[in-house]
Formats: C-alpha cells, sequence, structure tokens
C-alpha cells in the first residue's frame, strides 16, 4: 500500500492540466513543452523500438500461420486466395523492412505511420474476410502494441468496425475488446510517463545533489585538507549515535560503557615542514607549509607568507591611519596534523617544533620575520636578507642560533585598497582578507547598545548558499517540470541518458524478475495497486455481463451467470471495504483475482458443444482479457492461457468430432491469440517494473539527498555557530557583528606539555587523550543550561568558548550570557576531574581566565572560512587564563563588581597583565553560587 500511495503521488504531475477533461485523456501531455519534446525522443529511442520489434513479430507470426494453412491444407487458389496470399506476403515485407528503420525514427508522427504501414496488410484482410477471427487480433494490437495514437486507433477501431457490421459480426464481442484495449492503452502510457516523470525529477534532484555536494566539497577544503575530507564526513554517524547515546543513556553504568569507545581520531606526523605564527597586538595567526602535501620549498613558501602579511599590515596601516605591527616567526621542522575535537573542529597542527615557532613569533619584534637556526638552513641561499638574532635556549638547555629577515620595499600594493570604514568594520574587512587581526577597543562607548551588522563578503559562503537554496528535494519538484522553470532548461538528453543508465538493473529475459533478490520481494509486495485493482474488477464485471448478453441464453447459463455476478459484486464490495486489511494477505488477493480472471473460462467450457458459438468468445478471452489484473506475473497469465486454450481444443475436439483441416485452423486462431497475450501482458510488466525501478530508486535517492542534508547542516554548524548561519542567507554569505557584552572563557591544561612527548608515536598517543578530553568537554553542550554557549576554537591545550553571541542586548540577558559561562566553567572543572579518574599515573591541571564585554565577531577568511571573535574582551580573557593559577577561575575586577550577587569573589589583587599594565583580579571561589 505505502508502493501505491508512493506512486500516486509521482505521477500526479504528468498530464498537463488542461481544462479540457477529454484530451488529457485521449492525448495527454507534460506541462512543460522541453519534457514532454525529451519524452518523445526518449521514447521513440528506447521504448518504441523494442515494441515495434514485438508487434512485427506478432504479424509477421499471424501471416505465417495463415501461409501454413493455405499450403498445407491445399486451399483451392483463386482470385481472393491471391489477395489474401499477397497481402500476408506484404505484411511480412513491410515488417521486415519497418525493422531498419526504426531505430533512426526520431518523429513520434512519422513513428505512427510506420505503425499503421505494418498494420496495412491486416487491416485490409479483415475488412476482406470479415468472418475470420482477423478483427479481433486487429483491434487489440491497435490499441496496445502498435504503439498508436489513442484516437487514431479508435477512429481505425469504429471504420474496421462500420466496414463489417453489414455482415452481422458479434458487435458485443468488439465493444468488449474496445473497453478493455482503451484500459490497456491508458493504462501502458501511463505508466511510462509516470516513470519518465520521476526518471526526470530524479535527474533534477540529482543535478542539484552534485551541485550541492560539490561545494559541501568546497566547505570541506576550507577547513581541511582533502585527503582528511572523506574520513571526517564518514565520521558524521559515529558523532551521531554517540550524542544519541548521550541523550538517551539512563544510568552511570552506559555512561562509563560509552567512555570506553574512542571517539575517531585523524592525526599524523609530518616531517619537513615549516611553521610560521604572526602576532597582531595580542591576536596570533599561524599556518604551515609542507603538511599535508610535501613540497620541498616549505621554509622559503613560509617566509614570503610572513614579508607578504607585514607589508600587508603596513598597507593597512597607510589606508586607516593606524600603527599596527606585526611581529612573525617561522621555524621548520616535524608536526602532528590533523583533526582534535567533535565540535567546531578544524584542521590544527600541533609539536614542540609548532612551539618552538610561537616562540619565535613572541621573541620577535615588529617588522621582522623571526627565524630558527633550522630555517635558515634551508633558504640561506636565496635572495633573503639576514641579520643575526639572539640565541635561543630550549628546555633542554641547548641553544640555537635564530636570525631576522627585514620587510621589503615593494613598488606595488599586494592588497586591494579598502573603502573608509570604522575601525571595527577595518579590522573585519581586513581578517576576511586573510590576515587575522586584533584591535583594542578601549573605548566601550565606541560600540553602540544595538547589534550592528558589517557585510564582510567570503565568495565560498555565498556560493555555498546559493547551491543550498537551489538544492531540489522530492518534496520541492511538483513545480519543477513546468515550463518557466530553470531545471527543466537545464534536463539534457544526457542527464536523462545517465539516470537511465543508473537505473538499468538487469532483468531475467524469460521470466523478467529483478536479479536483485530484495528488490524483487519489495516490488512483489508493492505492486498491488488500489485504483488499477478496482478499475480491472469493474471491468471484468462489465465484460462479463457483455458476454452473457452475447451467448445464446440458457436456463442453466442465466443461472450460472446470475451466481457468477453476485459473487463477483460481493468480493468487489468487501475489497473495497477491507482493502487494507487484505493487503496484508496476498495470497487471498490473488485468489480474488484468479476468479474474476478465469469466471467467463466456465461459462464458455458449459455452453453447449458447438465451437462455432463459443469459438469468438473464447480467442476474445485468451488474446484481451486475459490481460486484465496487471499485478498477476505475465508467465502464469500464459499458463493459464495454455491451460485453457488445452482444455478448450480437447472439449470441442471430442464433442464436435470436427475434421483435422478445420481443427487445424481453430489452433492457429488460438496460438495467435496466446502470443498477443504474452506479448501485451509482457509489455505490461516491463512497464510497471521499469516504473516501480524508477521510484525505487527515487526513494533511494530521497534518502541519500536528506542523509547528504544533514551532513551539510552538521559541517555547517561546526564551521559556524546556528545563530550565524541564517544572517549569511540573508546577506549573502557575510557577517560580521558588533556585540555589546559577551562573556569570554580561556581554560588551558597548564601541564599538558608535562605529558606531551614524541618519543612515542611522535606524540600520537597523546594527541588521542587530548581528542577525547576535549570530546568529554563538547559533549557538555548537549546540556540545555549550555545551549547558548559557543565553543571558539582550541589552540593546543587551551579551550576558547563564549557565551552571549546569540542573545539581543540588554541587561538582563548580558548577566544571563555571563552566568551560564561560569556554570559551563565549572562543569569543565567536574569533567576534567572525572576524566582523570581514567588516566593512569597522571592529572590535567586547569586554568581559566573570564572575562566580558564588547566584542566583534565574523566569519573571517574568503577561502579559509573560520568564525572567531576578537577585540580588548577577548585579549583581557586570555591574560586572565595565562597569568592565572592552577584549579582557579580567574577574573578581572569588574566582573566580580557585577557578579557579586550572584557568585562569591576571593580578592588576588594587582598583577602585571601584557598590554594593560596593572589590573586587580579576583579568583571565583568554589561552590561560590549564592
Amino acid at each position: 500500500m505505502v508502493g501505491a500511495m508512493e506512486t500516486r503521488r509521482l505521477s500526479g504531475n504528468i498530464f498537463s492540466r488542461d481544462k479540457n477533461f477529454l484530451k488529457s485523456i485521449f492525448y495527454p501531455q507534460f506541462e512543460s513543452e522541453l519534457i514532454e519534446k525529451n519524452y518523445n525522443l526518449n521514447y521513440l529511442t528506447n521504448i518504441y523500438p523494442s515494441n515495434h520489434r514485438l508487434l512485427v513479430f506478432i504479424l509477421i507470426s499471424h501471416s505465417l500461420f495463415y501461409l501454413f494453412e493455405i499450403f498445407y491444407l491445399k486451399l483451392e487458389i483463386n482470385s481472393l486466395k491471391l489477395i489474401y496470399l499477397s497481402l500476408l506476403c506484404s505484411t511480412i515485407c513491410l515488417n521486415l523492412l519497418s525493422l531498419l528503420i526504426i531505430n533512426r525514427v526520431r518523429n513520434i508522427i512519422l513513428s505512427n505511420i510506420i505503425s499503421l504501414l505494418c498494420l496495412c496488410p491486416l487491416i485490409i484482410i479483415t475488412c476482406l474476410y470479415p468472418m475470420e477471427c482477423h478483427i479481433y487480433f486487429l483491434i487489440i494490437l491497435l490499441y496496445t502494441i502498435s504503439n498508436l495514437f489513442l484516437p487514431l486507433s479508435i477512429l481505425i477501431s469504429i471504420l474496421v468496425t462500420i466496414l463489417i457490421l453489414r455482415l452481422q459480426t458479434g458487435l458485443i464481442l468488439l465493444l468488449i475488446i474496445n473497453i478493455i484495449g482503451i484500459y490497456l492503452n491508458r493504462l501502458l502510457e501511463s505508466t511510462i510517463r509516470s516513470a519518465y516523470n520521476q526518471l526526470c525529477k530524479n535527474a533534477i534532484v540529482r543535478n542539484s545533489l552534485l551541485s550541492e555536494h560539490t561545494l559541501i566539497s568546497k566547505m570541506i577544503d576550507s577547513l581541511m585538507p582533502r585527503k582528511y575530507a572523506e574520513v571526517i564526513m564518514e565520521d558524521f554517524d559515529v558523532f551521531r549515535e554517540r550524542l544519541q547515546n548521550i541523550n538517551t543513556s539512563s544510568n552511570q553504568r552506559e555512561d562509563d560503557l560509552q567512555m570506553t569507545v574512542f571517539r575517531p581520531l585523524h592525526i599524523e606526523r609530518m616531517e619537513n615542514v615549516s611553521i610560521l605564527f604572526a602576532d597582531i597586538v595580542g591576536d596570533c595567526y599561524y599556518c604551515v607549509s609542507g603538511c599535508p602535501e610535501p613540497r620541498q620549498d616549505h621554509g622559503k613558501a613560509c617566509l614570503l607568507m610572513g614579508l607578504a602579511m607585514i607589508n600587508a599590515i603596513e598597507e593597512f596601516d597607510q589606508d586607516n591611519n593606524e600603527q599596527v605591527d606585526m611581529r612573525v616567526g617561522v621555524h621548520s621542522g616535524s608536526v602532528n596534523c590533523g583533526i582534535v575535537g567533535t565540535k567546531k573542529f578544524k584542521f590544527d597542527i600541533f609539536s614542540n617544533d609548532v612551539t618552538l615557532a610561537n616562540k619565535m613569533e613572541s621573541t620577535g619584534k615588529p617588522g621582522y620575520v623571526h627565524i630558527t637556526e633550522s630555517t635558515y638552513l634551508l633558504v640561506k641561499s636565496d635572495e633573503f636578507q639576514f641579520e643575526q638574532g639572539p640565541s635561543y635556549k630550549l628546555t633542554t638547555n641547548l641553544e640555537i642560533k635564530t636570525y631576522f629577515i627585514g620587510k621589503r620595499r615593494l613598488s606595488h600594493r599586494i592588497t586591494r585598497k579598502p573603502p573608509q570604514m570604522t575601525l571595527a568594520t577595518a579590522a573585519a574587512f581586513a581578517v576576511a582578507s586573510g590576515v587575522s587581526l586584533s584591535v583594542p577597543l578601549n573605548d566601550t562607548n565606541y560600540i553602540s547598545n544595538q547589534s550592528t551588522l558589517v557585510n564582510v563578503s567570503s565568495p565560498l559562503l555565498e556560493e555555498v548558499e546559493q547551491a543550498r537554496r537551489a538544492t531540489i528535494s522530492e518534496d520541492d519538484l511538483p513545480v519543477c517540470l513546468t515550463n518557466n522553470n530553470k531545471n527543466v532548461e537545464n534536463l539534457t538528453d544526457i542527464k536523462i541518458e545517465t539516470e537511465e543508465k543508473q537505473l538499468n538493473i538487469p532483468l531475467n529475459f524469460l521470466t523478467l524478475k529483478y536479479k536483485d533478490n530484495k528488490l524483487e520481494k519489495s516490488f512483489s509486495r508493492k505492486i498491488l495497486r488500489y485504483e488499477l485493482l478496482i478499475i480491472e474488477i469493474l471491468l471484468s464485471i462489465l465484460s462479463f455481463l457483455l458476454l452473457f448478453i452475447y451467448l445464446p441464453k440458457q436456463i442453466l447459463l442465466s443461472i450460472i451467470m446470475i451466481t457468477f455476478i453476485l459473487i463477483q459484486l460481493i468480493l468487489a464490495l468487501i475489497i473495497i471495504r477491507y482493502y487494507k486489511k487484505l493487503t496484508n494477505n496476498l495470497i487471498l488477493i490473488n485468489l480474488f483475482q484468479y476468479f474474476y480472471l478465469l469466471s467467463p473460462l466456465v461459462l464458455l467450457l458449459i455452453i453447449p458443444k458447438d465451437y462455432l458459438i463459443t469459438l469468438s468468445s473464447f480467442i476474445l478471452f485468451v488474446s484481451t482479457y486475459l490481460t486484465l489484473f496487471s499485478s498477476i506475473n505475465h508467465l502464469i497469465k500464459i499458463l493459464l492461457s495454455f491451460l485453457s486454450i488445452l482444455i478448450y481444443v480437447l472439449i470441442i475436439f471430442f464433442n464436435n468430432h470436427i475434421e483435422i483441416l478445420i481443427l487445424i485452423k481453430i489452433i492457429s486462431c488460438l496460438l495467435i491469440s496466446l502470443i498477443i497475450n504474452y506479448g501485451i501482458n509482457r509489455q505490461i510488466e516491463l512497464s510497471r517494473r521499469y516504473e516501480y525501478n524508477v521510484i525505487n530508486k527515487s526513494s533511494e535517492q530521497r534518502n541519500e539527498i536528506e542523509k547528504e542534508r544533514e551532513r551539510a547542516d552538521w559541517l555547517l554548524r561546526n564551521i559556524l555557530p546556528e545563530h550565524v548561519i541564517e544572517p549569511l542567507r540573508l546577506l549573502g554569505g557575510s557577517y560580521s557583528r558588533n556585540h555589546p557584552c559577551v562573556a569570554v572563557l580561556f581554560a588551558s591544561l597548564i601541564n599538558f606539555h608535562v605529558m606531551y612527548e614524541e618519543q612515542y608515536e611522535g606524540g600520537k598517543f597523546y594527541a588521542r587523550i587530548l581528542n577525547e578530553f576535549y570530546g568529554d568537554i563538547e559533549e557538555l553542550f548537549v546540556d540545555p543550561r549550555f545551549s547558548n554557549i559557543e565553543k571558539i576554537k582550541t589552540i593546543g591545550a587551551t579551550f576558547m568558548a563564549a557565551s552571549g553571541l546569540q542573545t539581543d542586548s540588554n541587561d538582563e540577558n548580558s548577566i544571563k550570557s555571563v552566568c551560564d559561562l561560569i556554570e559551563f566553567a565549572l562543569a569543565f572543572q567536574e569533567t576534567m576531574h572525572r576524566f582523570n579518574q581514567a588516566l593512569l599515573n597522571f592529572a590535567f591541571e586547569i586554568r581559566m581566565g573570564l572575562n566580558f564585554g564588547p566584542v566583534t565577531a565574523g566569519v573571517i577568511g574568503t577561502t579559509k572560512l573560520f568564525y572567531d571573535i576578537w577585540g580588548d574582551t577577548v585579549n583581557v580573557a586570555s591574560r586572565m587564563d595565562s597569568t592565572g593559577e592552577k584549579g582557579k577561575i580567574q577574573v578581572p575586577e569588574y566582573v566580580a563588581l557585577a557578579l557579586k550577587d550572584k557568585y562569591q569573589f576571593e580578592l588576588r589583587g594587582e598583577i602585571d597583565v601584557k598590554g594593560k599594565s596593572r589590573m586587580t583580579t579576583y579568583f571565583l571561589k568554589a561552590n561560590s553560587n549564592k
């Protein structure tokens, strides 16, 4: 039933919504002229040739059977027989000739002409010999295998009927054939059009999905190297399952079980790389060359990058009348690179050599690139001007030489000159250009009370959002197949052909069963369609009544007829009333169908044994009536037809004592009926299997789209906070906002360097421990209490988070966001204590710093996307961490005063803070909630 409902829904927009109902029935078309044109071309290329070959086979078989009669029975040859013979031969010749051109036909009218020419000899024979059974073969072929337009088939049927009516041929039988023939014609065309309609949808969906998938790949490339992309996307299911387990865990035992399963880790060791660190008034920018793809000139590449950044900052100062300096440090060595964490992850590097590169930056001087001896040895032969620097003592007490490289004097700009803008906007513009920048915002009055938006365009994000808006799902498609839709314009023959190849699932040539057993079982369960079953039951009852009218009237026959009709009506009412329940018992439904299908046979076998009375009716029964109930396998119908013919021939032979020659003629007619029955039933089953295959594939694609979109959303929300995504869509891929009050937290594992050492697995083992620790911390975000807290980033063993980026600016929300972050910090400490219990002979020690105030938030970069916040509030929070003490949360004085009614603080006193001289700070007391 599900399959039937799905089929109805998918075929809902096949035909034109023309007010003329008769036109839509007798001359159906797609709403889009382009789709209609493509459908006709597809039909002529893929469907028409096979159908026409079947027609040719039937017509040639018909001619051969009658030629056999003429020569085998040695009938007297007269003028009429000569005409008959010539028409039969012309049938063979025309049909064989048509096989040479059908694959080249690309016009639907021409295809009708060819089919009509092949049928012409049979039409003439039917008119010349109306007492023969040709009329029954002709009419059913006109409606089914001949592929003619329905109006043309009806017209020919009417004309031929008029021509032979004068000879009193059974009009009732012809009426039955026409009714069933029209139904079969509509069934075949609607099935084929429904399949093609869904095929077009699949092509459009696949095309849009491919576009979105391409853009998702670009997004991943903006986060991490391509070599990690596939693996990180595969881990989507792992991350989702773990979060679901967290939400459904009901006891501590389940929680403990989860802790025993390691999270995915994607870290590798890379040798021969160069690391660059740059600092702009306390904000850090770092990059690496030679990782993850090796390159020989990694040292030179980092130096050129550092010098270019110094020139870019100099141009920025000139453009905005600022005095911002930059220090750059470079060191060459080895790194561990990869993805750490499970939320807001990014490609990162860490190692002792990374720490040393950072030290080169911090001990450098503005306007210079400070390099170690290892880097100097790689680039000393290049065109750089070196200046001896101070020696640097390593933790092993060994000293290494260092060097300075001064900025270049360029005759041209390396950055675009921006328009005049405010300091905050300039900062956002600078970082969007690829340079991370933080400018002190000491004047709190500078930022307005209302959040302001600044457009900093990211072409990649804009492209991603355009692709997402353009992506079409199954439910979006009711308007996709119209003339004015761009998706239809882009629907080329190549896309449809590609779609057909992907749907070309092999069938068994004889049985037509899918070679995929799973698909075959699914088809068997869902082949039954309610509407078709009811229509075919009504057609069966109507045919049975008309047959009763046609046959001679006898008391016994009348009683049997009335009994059968009553049973058929009762069964029809039962099926209509209890269909949903009956679908669970397909055997019973099939028995009902067999009863309807074989009811006329009972009548034909109990009538007086005069074959002259029943032969025409029996030919109709085999060639036409047994094509009803399309859900029954065509081989079963062929078997029923063959058995019926066998019983019928035996009865008339033993009861009428007819001559062998006449019996041969009867058998010839019945065999032709059997061939036609096979051709039509095979055609119907093929079309229905093709339609089901398309619909089944569509369902798979829909699931694929939903999963792909889910992954895309998951990835997007692991790049950017959720509250940033909608403004990005509205602004076309731009986002920068000034927030008047945001709480910022830095938390550092101050003794991770004690644990970390690179002699074992190059430090990868300890990277796994850090990954597990961050994973436990990030699972705190599942708690509704912390839903408004955003992880900003991790910097080695330092975790950065913020609260208040999602809320509107008012005092109540501001204080609440600060309190939320404090609660998160306390939960952070508790999580660390639990994590320490799983460590052997080691315990992490945490140090935290917290601050709140105005910040600027934005999406940084145009190709390497990253959401970040900057400003004096961020700098002070970082200093609260770096100058703090083990196990404590340090805050500035104004934070303690603002929260004194909610928490208890312990005065630490004045301390030296880089960039702030002396500051009075406080420690949050443990269990200080009031």
